[in-house]
């Protein structure tokens, strides 16, 4: 626990506050120092701080990125107000946009003091040009916007992490996919060729990590585009909404996440079963994928043009 003075000041900051701001609420050196050796207290970061916190219970990609915003809080803390700001896969992390596959080891700033770029102590220092309309605030951060974020990062990424968050940022704010790609500046970015195709590819239909990783092992393996979210109905009526569709091919492929059937009872799992047949009954062929199977992509391409040969048959 904290004393109420410094409970208002973390609160403000993430959860993060700063030695100096410790003793300005009253503690001591001598306190500073008991309360980090019984584990009440844990540092974040050279002279930044947080009440220690309980994390057992997310998943490691949650704690993951909650650890990353924590220390976005402590970085920003450390840096006197106007000198940077949290960008690229940072900024992200803070606008709540889902990531995968992006390294979260360092912080990621841009100055905005001019001074040099680089990595410092887990930090990433980026050097840019930045207009007001480059940049905002999120909870009290200045962080690039949503749109420049999602650039910086589909820059240094794979393509297939770049799709993931530019699928997220479509499906949940909103921006025109056109918007993406019209700073001419990101021309001679390094990386801009992998995030200019990755922007274009993005499409707010994917509502999940799962289906956008598994829409870019598609496209990889050479399949046709799908259509994303078709419902079907039959003589019962509604039948449903499917992830995936190859009219051609009169092929369904669902993505199975995680934890889709978690806690759930036989009743759910009945009731699948049924909705399965049901399109079955249509004519079309069914294929699950599930989190493993994106790890074996030509595995995947395999049984999805099994099931486009038995629907010609």
């Amino acid at each position: 626990m904290v004393n109420p003075l410094l409970k208002l000041v973390a609160v403000k900051q993430g959860g993060v506050f700063s030695r100096s701001q410790a003793f300005s609420c009253g503690y001591t050196h001598q306190q500073l120092r008991e309360r980090l050796a019984a584990g009440r207290w844990e540092k974040v970061r050279y002279g930044q701080y947080a009440e220690r916190a309980e994390l057992s219970h997310l998943a490691p990609w949650d704690r993951e990125t909650w650890l990353h915003r924590r220390l976005a809080f402590a970085v920003a803390n450390s840096n006197a107000p106007g000198a940077i700001a949290l960008s690229h896969q940072t900024a992200l992390v803070l606008h709540r946009v889902p990531l995968w596959g992006v390294d979260l080891a360092e912080v990621q700033v841009s100055r905005l003091d001019g001074r040099r770029g680089g990595p410092v102590a887990g930090v990433r220092h980026h050097r840019g040009r930045y207009e007001i309309t480059d940049l905002t605030q999120v909870d009290g951060l200045t962080v690039t916007t949503v749109s420049r974020a999602l650039v910086e990062t589909a820059c240094t990424t794979s393509f297939e992490a770049a799709v993931v968050s530019a699928d997220a940022v479509l499906r949940d704010h909103p921006i025109e996919p056109e918007a993406l790609l019209t700073p001419a500046r990101i021309e001679f970015w390094p990386g801009s060729t992998t995030a200019k195709a990755a922007l274009a590819f993005a499409d707010k239909s994917s509502e999940s990590v799962g289906e956008s990783r598994l829409r870019v092992l598609l496209h990889n393996q050479g399949l046709p585009a799908p259509l994303l979210q078709v419902e079907f109905d039959d003589a019962e009526g509604f039948i449903g909404r499917v992830d995936f569709f190859f009219p051609e091919q009169g092929t369904i492929v669902e993505f199975d996440g995680l934890v889709k059937y978690a806690g759930g009872s036989a009743e759910i799992l009945v009731r699948e079963k049924r909705r399965e047949d049901r399109l079955r009954a249509l004519g079309l062929e069914v294929v699950r994928i599930v989190w493993a199977d994106l790890n074996r992509p030509a595995e995947v391409a395999a049984r999805i043009r099994r099931a486009f040969a038995r629907r010609a048959a």
